[in-house]
């Protein structure tokens, strides 16, 4: 597409998308798009007395009203106006969900004010070429294939992965590209960042992050960390693309600009612009912002700078930048660090605060803690004249420490920051975390702030394997904040290679590898071997290099290569045969291989797999093919790779029920069952789901214990019976 002919779409789309909304939802599961009982246009007109709407959008969003994600509304409601995103069917929005790169790619479509084109017949019959285009769902072939011609996708993508997250650097290129900024990154690309993990972000994007930077799409964290692999959330790329719409073409359509010029009286806003004073009635149900937090129309100032969205003379949207001698700073939606000395006493939430000859007013959370004089405070014990330090989350201030006290020369700091991985679940309050080459318990205060995804969340959600920056206050951990959320690997039966950065605790444990912190979950008889030697898993030390193999999700067995410290640590003598049963009686497997017979020891708690489930060595049959891994002489590992007659037999099973996960259209794609092995021990196997499974009985009955049935054909459960 010429980019003459591009420009003149993106002003009249955009123009269009104003006044029309969304018909379908950029960021609703698949379920919500399909048209199953869902009014798309949700509301007729702005002001009907049943809800906020603005043509066919929907502005207000019932879990949107707290003061959790109070940062992000302006972003949300704006896009939600330009027809770029809405909510979900049952009236929310879901800020903390994380985004998937098929919802973004929709979303940057739609801001290019390309939709009307991504949805048209032609290009929703489009023939894909990447290699997994038969996983884009069919309501998205046209914006995919819109996204190739625009060049959103560069000449060696092959596959789209509509289903993996989206984390900050794949959506930072994305945006970039959309701004059709590409020729400005590339010039870019030998530029020093100015990140401490600088060295995680691949040589071909530094360019991209550093466009992004420039134009104020995207920024660091205060431990001046970029976290290129920590996926976004729906509320962060609402920002994102909130931003990144304003340097669009055709992002002023609609737009009234101009200066307050009275108080507002009878909700009538007048304003100044270009020298011409107009009046705008404010709509009863309008969005109005001022310094980024949401207020009454009567907070508006002669002096304010505003940005007004308007619909038949009616404001609805009004963004409104303070002017004057007080300011109100933007920490960000993750986090800032700001101090200073206390100017008034806390009013209505506002901490006044004077630094380097300016006053400025910070928001302060509902339930902030305060510190002073080495005791916990609440904000009326803060008094004129203290000098604090600061901390901001999702902007607002979470945490105050007073560090020099009113009258005092004499500076304190009970402060202190630990950085780690979380090695344990929280239990009773304590957070226990692996730093350096020790893992350390903290206690956390009874009015913690956790973040995770930049989204915050109680205690209980940390997750082992995530990557945590902390903040306390003498013994009291106030601020848990995760870096790197832990990941689980992308295959479910493969193997990793990496570093222990969290010891193991109930059968799980944390590895670092490529840069990303995986957590990794142990079968109960996992086979571990340290120094050459079989051990358990309590043996594996922090530094530990190991590989580890993992089969539905589960590690069986793993190798440790270079212990902590760094010396090579023996490996046990490993090799992998293959061949065809001949017989498995007792401990004994033995195999054909090029007309050859050969008798191997199995181990008492070998893992065998045969139709991709677990069971015993009686379980294998004369004629089936089996690959085989054998440590020290003993096989610890055997999968049947064809059954005898290489046909593919049916399977019933049965045992408890255990879990499922699922995929992002709700459909289960696995189902974890307890089930007991020929050797009489508990076992958890895992199955894979076919997409059409036949459900019997009640759901509401799955629990766990149940007992459960589970039929199928080559490891694939077709019929799943409740009891």
């Amino acid at each position: 597409m010429k980019q003459s002919r591009l420009k003149k779409m993106l002003a009249s789309t955009l123009a269009l998308s104003m006044l029309l909304g969304a018909g379908t939802t950029a960021f609703a599961k698949d379920d919500d798009r399909k048209g199953n009982g869902r009014d798309n246009k949700i509301k007729s007109n702005w002001n009907n007395g049943n809800g906020r709407s603005y043509g066919n959008v929907k502005l207000d969003f019932k879990d949107m009203n707290g003061k959790e994600f109070e940062w992000a509304l302006r972003y949300i409601i704006n896009l939600a106006a330009r027809g770029v995103f809405d909510g979900y069917s049952d009236g929310s929005f879901r800020p903390s969900q994380t985004v998937s790169r098929i919802e973004a790619i929709t979303a940057a479509v739609r801001l290019m004010g390309l939709r009307e084109q991504a949805e048209s017949a032609a290009e929703m019959q489009t023939k894909l070429n990447f290699k997994d285009a038969d996983k884009v769902p069919s309501w998205a072939v046209g914006y995919v294939a819109v996204a190739v011609e625009n060049d959103l996708f560069s000449e060696a993508d092959t596959t789209v992965n509509p289903n993996e997250p989206a984390d900050r650097l794949w959506a930072t290129r994305l945006l970039v590209k959309a701004l059709k900024l590409q020729d400005e990154a590339e010039a870019k690309m030998n530029v020093k960042l100015p990140f401490k993990d600088a060295d995680k972000i691949p040589a071909g994007s530094v360019g991209y992050v550093q466009v992004a930077i420039e134009k104020g799409l995207i920024n660091g964290f205060e431990d001046n960390t970029f976290r290129p692999n920590q996926p976004v959330t729906r509320a962060q790329i609402a920002a994102l693309l909130d931003r990144a719409g304003e340097q669009l073409p055709g992002s002023v359509d609609g737009l009234v600009t101009g200066t307050v010029a009275a108080p507002v009286t009878n909700n009538t806003l007048t304003i100044v612009s270009g020298g011409q004073t107009s009046t705008l009635t404010i709509d009863a149900n309008a969005f109005i912002f001022r310094g980024g937090v949401r207020v009454s129309a009567s907070a508006l100032q002669t002096g304010d700078t505003v940005r007004i969205r308007a619909y038949n003379n009616n404001a609805i949207i009004i963004e409104a930048t303070p002017t004057g001698g007080s300011t109100t700073p933007n920490p960000g939606p993750v986090g800032g660090v700001y101090t200073g000395v206390v100017a008034a006493a806390v009013n209505n939430n506002q901490l006044t605060l004077f630094n380097a000859g300016q006053t400025v007013t910070l928001t302060l959370n509902a339930n902030a803690l305060f510190f002073r004089d080495r005791e916990q405070i609440s904000a009326s014990g803060l008094q004129v004249g203290d000098t604090v330090s600061t901390r901001s989350y999702n902007n607002a201030v979470v945490y105050v420490e007073v560090t020099r006290e009113a009258g005092s020369s004499d500076s304190d700091d009970y402060g202190s920051t630990l950085s780690g991985t979380v090695a344990a679940p929280v239990a009773n309050n304590v957070l226990t975390v692996a730093s350096g080459d020790r893992t350390q318990n903290l206690t956390l205060n009874s009015g913690v702030f956790v973040y995770r995804g930049g989204v915050q969340v109680s205690a209980s959600e940390l997750q082992v394997g995530d990557v945590v920056s902390t903040y306390a206050y003498r013994n009291s951990t106030a601020i848990v904040e995760v870096t790197q959320a832990a990941a689980q690997p992308t295959q479910a039966t493969g193997v990793i290679t990496g570093t222990v950065t969290a010891p193991a605790n109930n059968n799980v444990f944390a590895l670092t590898s490529g840069g990303q912190t995986y957590r990794l979950t142990l079968h109960a008889d996992a086979f571990v071997y340290r120094n050459g030697r079989l051990t358990s898993s309590g043996a594996l030390r922090i530094g530990d290099v190991l590989t580890a193999h993992y089969y539905n999700n589960t590690v069986l067995y793993m190798e440790v290569s270079q212990l902590a410290g760094g010396t090579n640590s023996p490996l046990p003598t490993i090799s992998q045969v293959s061949g065809t049963v001949v017989s498995a009686s007792g401990s004994t497997l033995t195999l054909l291989n090029g007309g050859q017979t050969k008798s191997y020891t199995l181990s008492t708690k070998a893992f065998v797999y045969r139709n991709g489930t677990i069971a015993g060595a009686s379980a294998l049959q004369a004629g089936d093919v089996v690959t085989a891994r054998s440590y020290n002489d003993d096989v610890i590992f055997a999968e049947v790779t064809q059954l005898s007659g290489g046909e593919n037999q049916n399977f019933t099973v049965s045992g408890t029920f255990s879990s499922v996960t699922f995929n992002n259209q709700g459909k289960i794609t696995t189902i974890s069952i307890n089930q007991t092995n020929s050797n009489g021990n508990v076992q958890t196997a895992i199955y894979n789901v076919s997409s059409s499974v036949t459900i019997n009985g009640e759901l509401s009955n799955l629990v766990s214990n149940r007992p459960i049935v589970l039929q199928g054909s080559a490891g694939l459960v077709t019929a799943i019976y409740i009891q």
